[in-house]
């Protein structure tokens, strides 16, 4: 969805990850480009993303994929991505409009294994 088709029907946020402030595009010389997310402020959803630049498809796949599990940003935020990469850009533009809505982007690693096995221990 574009941020102007997104603006007719929501109140949405906007978070725009410029390539030539990203590790993994600076070592590769491929500066040029962008990851712009258009989130729902009400529900926190991602409802577009806007893609130019190296390795584009990479980065809209996996925005399809949370697209298509309706995701919350400071849930994409959180998931734990290879460092440094392109799509790691993704992460970025989600916790800057997670933080843009006063979200918690704390990622802690321990968290979710440790719930899982204590609850398949307690059973």
């Amino acid at each position: 969805m574009t941020e102007a088709m997104a603006r007719e029907t929501h109140d949405i946020v906007t978070s725009i990850i410029h390539f030539d402030s990203t590790i993994r595009t600076i070592i590769d010389g491929r500066k040029f480009g962008f990851c712009k997310l258009i989130v729902d402020r009400k529900t926190a959803k991602t409802l577009g993303c806007h893609v130019v630049g190296e390795r584009a498809v990479e980065i809209a796949q996996v925005a399809a994929i949370a697209i298509s599990a309706g995701m919350r940003v400071d849930d994409l935020a959180r998931v734990p991505l290879a460092f440094p990469t392109y799509t790691g850009n993704l992460a970025y533009a989600a916790a800057d409009a997670a933080r843009q809505l006063d979200l918690h982007v704390g990622w802690q690693a321990t968290e979710g294994p440790r719930q899982s096995f204590r609850h398949s221990c307690d059973a």
